[in-house]
């Protein structure tokens, strides 16, 4: 259940949608409508959201610009 829910929140970021577009955080799917454990349905939206996060996260290339370390010994004190 866990991956196919990771699956639909990266399609869901390839779609367009938003982080706040999350199906579990509309009304009718939270523990109050459904009566599911408030822990199985957080375990979904944090599954929905690190697929989403996971898509954009590949879009950027999660790359670090390079380290470079200052060289003050040619300055003139």
């Amino acid at each position: 259940m866990k991956n196919d829910i990771q699956d639909q929140g990266a399609q869901a970021a390839r779609n367009g949608w938003s982080l706040f577009d999350c199906p579990y955080l509309r009304a009718h799917q939270m523990p109050g409508h459904t009566g599911e454990p408030i822990a199985q349905w957080r375990a979904k939206v944090a599954a929905w959201e690190a697929g989403w996060k996971a898509e954009v996260e590949s879009w950027l290339g999660r790359s670090r610009p390079p380290v470079v370390e200052r060289d003050d010994s040619h300055m003139v004190h």
